[in-house]
C-alpha cells in the first residue's frame, strides 16, 4: 500500500477553514472536475485530499458511466478517482465558464475588505444610518457586494443626497439592534471594519453607608452603633441616574437609547431591576451586620447586583479593622484561671473570638478536627467573662458533653460548671438554683429541646454551640429553639462548616450575625447556585473574602500546625466479592431494575448493596491488618456505619485474638460510653470498633495509630471526622488510614465520588446523599452495576 504524500500546512489550513471550491478545467487528456482554493489557486494536494474523502463506490469510476446531464456527470466526477468528465467540447467549455463566474463570488480579497469601514450613526429624533465611503476599483466594489451577504440591509446602500461621496442606507430600530448585536461582529469576522456602535450602557449599583442621624458612636469604640444609613446609587453608562431617568430610558421601548447627548445600548431587564431597587431601597436603615454585608461585597437589593459600597464614619474604621490581612497581628489576650499552655495558633484563635464578640459579632471557629476548638472556647470564655455576669451556655451533642466537662475540669478548674444531663438532672426551682450558682452550664441538643421551658426564659452571657452543623437547617425545631436563646455573645464550633452546600454557611452566619449574608433567597441566587454548578466560580472567591473576618479555619496541613501533628498516610485496601456475594449483589440489582421504582428505592438498594459488600472477605482483610498492627504493639480504630456489621466485626476479632473488644455505638448511655473508651485506653494493643455516627466526633483517641474504614459514607467530611479521632493534637506518631473498598462495585464508584466531593469542599471551606434523588435510571445503574 502506497503511503500518501505529506500535505502542506497551508493546504491543511484551507481545508479546515473550508476555503475551497469545485471547478472544471481543461487538461492534456480532457476536461476534469477539480477542487481548488477559494481564491482561484490550483492545489494538487488539496484536490487529492478532498477527492479521497468524497470518494464512494458508486462514483469512483464515474467516467465509465452515462449521466442524464452534464451537471450530473461533473458532480460525480468530483468524487471519482480521476475526475475525468466526457462530453461535447463546446458544452464543456461553456459549463466551465459558468462555473468560473459562479466561483468568482467566493474569492476573498482581504485587503479590499479591510479598506471598507461601515459606520452606524444617528441623531436624536432621526433614524439610524449605516454608511460607507464610495468604493473605488473593481476589487472594492466586489468586496462591497459580498458584504451584503453578511448583513442583508447593506443591499439598500445608495448615494447619500447630502454627501455624494458616501453610500448610505437608513435602518429601522430592529435592524440597528441586529447590527449592534450580531451584524457588526459578523462583518468584522469576514474582514471588514465597523465604527459608530453605541457604547454599552452598563447598569451598576453602589451603596453609600454612613452614620444614621442621632446615633453617636460608643465611648469605648467597641460595640458598633446602629443602625446605618444606606443610600443606593445607580449608574447607567457611568452616569448617576434617579428613578425618573430610568423610567425615561424604559419608555423608549428599545435597547438603543439616546441618553445625555449620546447613543447607548442598555439591558432593559437590568433597568427594570434598577428601577425596582430605586423605588423600594433608595434610602434605608441597616443593622451593623447588614451594612458590613454590603461593605464586604455580599449584599444585594432585589435583583440588582452591587459593584461597590462606600463606608463612612465609624463604620469605615470598623471595616478597615475587620479587613486587616489575617489575624496574625492580634496580640495574645489574658485568660485568667487557664491551667495549661495554648499553642500559638490557639492563642490567636482566642484573641480573634474575643475581638469579634467585643465588637458585637458572632464568631465561627472552623478549625480542622483535632486542633483544639474546645480548649480555645474555654480560653475565650476566661478572657471575656466578667464577675456578676450571667452564665455561659454550652450546647453539644450528647456524645461529647462528658468530654466538655473533663476539659473544663482540666483547663479551667476554678470555673463552676453545671452539667444538665441524665434522668437526675435538675428541674423547676432546682434548675434555677443550679444555673444561678454556676459560671458555665453544659447540656445536649436533645435536652435543650426536651426541657425548652427551662431554657426559654433565661438570659446568658454567652452561647457556644459545638458541632454547630447540627443546627444548620433553620427550619428544624432544634434550630428554631437555638435561635430563640438570649445570649450577648455567640460562638459556633465546627470542623465542617459546609457539608452539603454553601447554604450551610449562610445558616450558621445568619445565627451568628443576622443579616450579614442577606436573605436566604438572595444568597441562594448569588452564591449557592453558582457554586453548585461550578465550585470554582468567581462567587466563591467573593464569598470567601467576605467571610474571612468572621470564619477562622486552620488546617492540619498548615505549616505552623503540621509541626505539632504526626503525619498521616492514607492507604486503599481493595477486596473482592465471593461468588455467593456476587450472585446476591446481582440479584439485588436486577430486582431493583425490574420493579416499580418509588421514592426511597435507590437508598434501599444502596444500603442492600453496601451490606453485601461488607462480607467475609472484608472481615478477613481486617483481621489480617490487625494481626500485623498488634504484632507491632499498636492499636486501631475500626469504623462502620452499620451496627449489625460492627457486631460481626467484634465477634470475629474476639474469636481470632481472644479477649473483649470495646464497641461504641449510639445505643449506649454516657456511662457505658466512658467504660468502652476506658477499656480501649487500657495498656496493650487494642482494637476499638465504633459506629461511624456515634464515634465519629468529639473523642480523643490518640492511642490509635491506625484507622480502618470498613465501609464508605457518602460524606467525606464524616469520614474525616472519624479519622481525626486519632490524627489530632497529642498524636506523635504516623497515623495510617486504611480504607476498605470492594473492587468493581458501587464502593469503588463511591470512592471516586468522594474524591470529587473533597475537591468541591476545599474550594469553599462537603455533601450528603441528597444528590442521589436527582440521578437518572442510567446514572443509577452506572453507579451500582458490577
Amino acid at each position: 500500500m502506497t503511503r500518501p504524500e505529506p500535505i502542506p500546512r497551508e493546504t491543511l489550513e484551507r481545508i479546515v477553514q473550508g476555503a475551497y471550491v469545485p471547478c472544471l478545467v481543461r487538461e492534456k487528456d480532457g476536461w476534469h472536475a477539480r477542487w481548488r482554493t477559494a481564491d482561484g489557486v490550483r492545489d494538487a494536494a488539496l484536490d487529492a485530499f478532498v477527492r479521497r474523502a468524497a470518494l464512494t463506490p458508486s462514483t469512483q469510476d464515474a467516467e465509465t458511466r452515462r449521466f442524464d446531464t452534464l451537471a450530473d456527470a461533473w458532480i460525480a466526477a468530483l468524487r471519482s478517482r480521476t475526475g475525468l468528465v466526457k462530453g461535447d467540447e463546446a458544452e464543456l467549455a461553456a459549463f466551465a465558464r459558468e462555473l468560473e463566474e459562479w466561483n468568482g463570488a467566493a474569492r476573498v480579497d482581504v485587503a479590499a475588505r479591510a479598506a471598507l469601514v461601515f459606520t452606524l450613526s444617528a441623531a436624536e429624533g432621526r433614524p439610524f444610518t449605516l454608511s460607507i465611503p464610495v468604493p473605488k476599483g473593481r476589487a472594492a466594489l466586489h468586496a462591497l457586494g459580498q458584504a451584503a451577504f453578511v448583513f442583508a440591509p447593506l443591499k439598500g446602500l445608495r448615494r447619500a443626497p447630502a454627501d455624494p461621496g458616501l453610500l448610505a442606507t437608513e435602518l429601522t430600530v430592529p435592524e440597528a439592534e441586529a447590527f449592534a448585536r450580531t451584524g457588526a461582529e459578523d462583518l468584522r469576522e469576514a474582514g471588514y471594519r465597523v465604527a459608530g456602535l453605541p457604547e454599552k450602557g452598563a447598569v451598576a449599583g453602589e451603596v453609600e453607608l454612613s452614620d444614621a442621624p442621632a446615633e453617636p458612636a460608643p465611648a469605648d469604640g467597641k460595640r458598633a452603633p446602629g443602625p446605618v444609613e444606606a443610600t443606593l446609587v445607580v449608574r447607567v453608562a457611568g452616569e448617576r441616574v434617579d428613578a425618573e431617568d430610568v423610567r425615561f430610558l424604559l419608555d423608549q421601548k428599545s435597547n438603543f437609547v439616546f441618553f445625555r447627548n449620546r447613543w447607548i445600548e442598555v439591558d432593559r431587564d437590568l433597568l427594570r431591576q434598577a428601577l425596582k431597587a430605586l423605588e423600594k431601597h433608595a434610602a434605608r436603615r441597616l443593622t451593623t451586620a447588614e451594612a458590613l454585608g454590603f461593605a464586604f461585597g455580599v449584599g444585594s437589593l432585589g435583583g440588582l447586583s452591587l459593584e461597590a459600597a462606600h463606608a463612612h464614619g465609624w463604620l469605615r474604621g470598623l471595616v478597615n479593622e475587620l479587613r486587616a490581612d489575617g489575624w496574625e497581628g492580634l496580640k495574645p489576650v489574658q485568660t485568667p484561671g487557664f491551667a495549661g499552655t495554648l499553642a500559638d495558633y490557639q492563642a490567636r484563635g482566642v484573641a480573634w473570638m474575643k475581638f469579634l464578640t467585643d465588637h458585637g459579632f458572632g464568631a465561627l471557629l472552623a478549625d480542622d478536627m483535632g486542633l483544639g476548638k474546645t480548649v480555645q472556647a474555654i480560653g475565650w470564655h476566661l478572657a471575656t467573662h466578667r464577675a456578676g455576669e450571667a452564665p455561659l451556655l454550652v450546647v453539644a451533642p450528647l456524645s461529647v458533653v462528658a468530654n466538655w466537662r473533663r476539659e473544663w475540669s482540666a483547663f479551667a478548674p476554678g470555673v463552676s460548671v453545671y452539667t444538665h444531663l441524665g434522668e437526675a438532672r435538675a428541674r423547676g426551682k432546682k434548675f434555677a438554683l443550679r444555673v444561678d450558682a454556676a459560671e458555665v452550664v453544659l447540656t445536649s441538643y436533645p435536652l435543650l429541646l426536651r426541657d425548652w421551658q427551662l431554657w426559654r426564659t433565661r438570659t446568658w452571657s454567652g452561647l457556644v454551640l459545638d458541632e454547630a452543623q447540627t443546627v444548620k437547617n433553620p427550619a428544624t425545631q432544634l434550630a428554631r429553639a437555638v435561635r430563640a436563646l438570649s445570649a450577648a455573645r455567640r460562638v459556633m464550633l465546627t470542623g465542617t462548616p459546609v457539608e452539603n452546600s454553601a447554604l450551610d454557611i449562610w445558616s450558621l452566619e445568619d445565627f451568628l450575625n443576622p443579616g450579614f449574608l442577606g436573605s436566604r433567597r438572595a444568597f441562594d441566587e448569588q452564591f449557592a447556585k453558582p457554586l453548585a454548578r461550578n465550585s470554582y466560580a468567581p462567587a466563591g472567591a467573593r464569598l470567601r473574602r467576605a467571610l474571612e473576618p468572621f470564619v477562622l479555619r486552620r488546617l492540619k496541613t498548615d505549616p505552623a500546625i503540621a509541626r505539632a501533628l504526626g503525619p498521616k498516610r492514607e492507604i486503599k485496601e481493595y477486596c473482592t466479592l465471593s461468588d455467593a456475594q456476587r450472585r446476591e449483589y446481582e440479584d439485588a440489582f436486577e430486582l431493583f431494575r425490574s420493579g416499580a421504582r418509588e421514592k426511597g428505592d435507590i437508598f434501599a438498594l444502596l444500603t442492600a448493596l453496601k451490606l453485601i459488600c461488607d462480607g467475609e472477605n472484608k472481615i478477613a482483610r481486617t483481621l489480617d491488618l490487625l494481626e500485623t498492627i498488634f504484632a507491632e504493639g499498636e492499636s486501631a480504630l475500626v469504623f462502620t456505619q452499620y451496627v449489625k456489621v460492627a457486631r460481626r466485626i467484634v465477634a470475629a476479632i474476639e474469636d481470632r485474638f481472644g479477649g473483649r473488644v470495646p464497641f461504641l455505638h449510639g445505643g449506649l448511655d454516657a456511662a457505658r460510653r466512658q467504660r468502652e473508651i476506658a477499656a480501649f485506653e487500657a495498656p496493650g494493643p487494642r482494637a476499638f470498633v465504633l459506629s461511624l455516627r456515634a464515634g465519629g466526633f468529639g473523642l480523643n483517641l490518640v492511642k490509635a495509630t491506625h484507622v480502618i474504614h470498613f465501609d464508605r459514607w457518602w460524606n467525606p467530611a464524616v469520614e474525616n471526622q472519624a479519622t481525626d479521632r486519632a490524627h489530632r493534637i497529642g498524636q506523635t506518631k504516623t497515623v495510617f488510614v486504611h480504607t476498605l473498598i470492594t473492587e468493581g462495585t458501587l464502593e469503588e464508584r463511591i470512592d471516586r465520588l468522594l474524591e470529587e466531593k473533597r475537591q468541591v469542599a476545599g474550594a469553599l471551606v462537603t455533601g450528603g446523599e441528597s444528590f442521589l434523588k436527582s440521578l437518572s435510571a442510567e446514572e443509577t445503574e452506572a453507579l451500582v452495576r458490577l
